[in-house]
């Protein structure tokens, strides 16, 4: 079992100065100077907080950060010589943002106690100084430098505003999910508790899936991307969190596209949505009965997924007739990741492009349908796409077809054995890539 050491924890402090520093307490403690290193380190340790705070002023323009650090300031304008504002700051610290929490204020307060007994003339019985012993030294080091000084600077609560505005300055930058993020992780969450995620996280729940005015309707979907972010790293305290506040998360839109966007979140988190409560369900069923983006994503309310996919199929051969993008069908086949669903979705994508209603439809779907799933069909998948295009002229007839099934072509060479597949099966779609009279 290796020893602590508080050199190589010393290597991992956040701040330059803050390092100096403590070289200097390390320095009294290996010489047995343990009055002074306790000393010094209430000193290093209340300078640690104020350059966190600085920081997150100069960086972020944290409110909270900004008028702590204002307070302390007017305390020593009125009383110079007072050291009042030492043990005041740690309070606020730990009662208005972030950097602390309970256990390890109470272990700031008792390296202030000792630091007390430490800095000022007080006798024991015996009329000598107070002095710590070496155990108590140490472990005041270690709680020190593993409560504080080598932690980042961590956001306060109003981390919210800060964060709104960045993205919407910054969402022509941000315009995937997997570059926001790590523009959040990188720029926030690296710097914040899980509880102040989970404050965002409720804040960004009613700004995305209830609020409607300008501004959020301009930045639903980066706003959406980031409450993505903070629920797939907090997963495991999110449900006791709307649990905790059903009524807050269930107070959704009636309607448009906040409550699609809610519906499209738990379709991938499927876990939530019976947390809300029985009016919340019902608006979400809903929209998964009549909104397009309910019908494509809301398997969560089914029975099944085979069940979700039947109704996806005949939504698209009904009067409906949806028009559906890449990224619509990606969220589907995302919905599992099983050989079956796969095999499953391959026969959504065929029954999209195989029935088409005229030639210019049939051009733009299978474009949209077929090239970029090609390589997810199996030979029952292929031979269910070629049955659909040979009961469709809107799809063998037309003129593009020729050129466009030279990717199945391909695909039909790759999976079937030589004279496996029998051309002569499907008159039409074989004609069209010259494999017919």
């Amino acid at each position: 079992m290796h020893e602590y050491s508080l050199e190589k924890m010393a290597e991992k402090i956040h701040y330059g100065k803050t390092k100096e520093y403590f070289g200097e307490v390390l320095s009294s403690y290996h010489n047995e100077n343990y009055r002074s290193a306790v000393v010094m380190l209430w000193s290093v340790a209340v300078c640690d907080i104020v350059y966190k705070l600085q920081s997150l002023i100069d960086l972020y323009g944290d409110a909270s950060a900004k008028q702590l650090l204002d307070d302390v300031g007017e305390i020593q304008k009125n009383d110079p010589k007072s050291s009042s504002w030492e043990l005041k700051l740690v309070e606020d610290v730990c009662e208005k943002t972030n950097l602390l929490d309970t256990s390890e204020y109470e272990n700031l307060r008792y390296l202030q106690k000792q630091r007390h007994l430490s800095a000022h003339p007080v006798l024991n019985k015996e009329r000598e100084l107070h002095s710590p012993n070496k155990e108590t030294v140490r472990s005041l080091l270690r709680n020190t430098l593993e409560d504080l000084l080598t932690k980042p600077p961590f956001y306060t609560q109003h981390i919210l505003n800060e964060l709104l505005n960045d993205i919407s300055e910054s969402k022509e930058i941000l315009n995937t999910r997997e570059k926001v993020r790590k523009y959040i992780e990188n720029r926030y969450l690296s710097r914040t508790t899980q509880q102040v995620e989970v404050n965002i996280f409720r804040s960004l729940w009613k700004i995305v899936f209830k609020l409607e005015n300008e501004q959020c309707n301009q930045n639903r979907l980066i706003n959406l991307h980031v409450l993505e972010v903070i629920a797939q790293k907090n997963k495991a305290v999110l449900q006791e969190a709307i649990q905790g506040d059903m009524d807050f998360y269930s107070n959704i839109a009636n309607s448009g596209d906040p409550l699609s966007y809610l519906v499209f979140f738990l379709s991938q988190n499927s876990e939530l949505y019976p947390l809300l409560n029985d009016a919340a369900r019902l608006k979400v069923e809903h929209c998964i009965a009549e909104d397009d983006v309910g019908k494509t994503v809301g398997w969560f309310v089914k029975e099944s997924l085979e069940k979700h996919a039947d109704d996806i199929e005949e939504w698209i051969k009904g009067e409906g007739r949806p028009v559906f993008t890449p990224e619509q069908f990606e969220t589907i086949l995302e919905m599992s990741d099983s050989d079956e669903w796969q095999e499953r979705f391959c026969r959504i994508v065929s029954t999209y492009y195989g029935s088409s209603m005229n030639y210019d439809q049939a051009d733009s779907r299978f474009q949209i349908a077929i090239p970029k799933f090609i390589r997810l069909f199996s030979k029952d998948a292929i031979r269910d796409l070629a049955q659909k295009i040979e009961g469709n002229s809107q799809c063998h007839d037309r003129r593009q077809a020729r050129h466009d099934y030279t990717i199945i072509k391909e695909r039909i060479d790759e999976i079937f054995e030589d004279g496996e597949f029998d051309y002569e099966d499907y008159y039409w779609f074989s004609r069209k890539l010259g494999l017919a009279d």
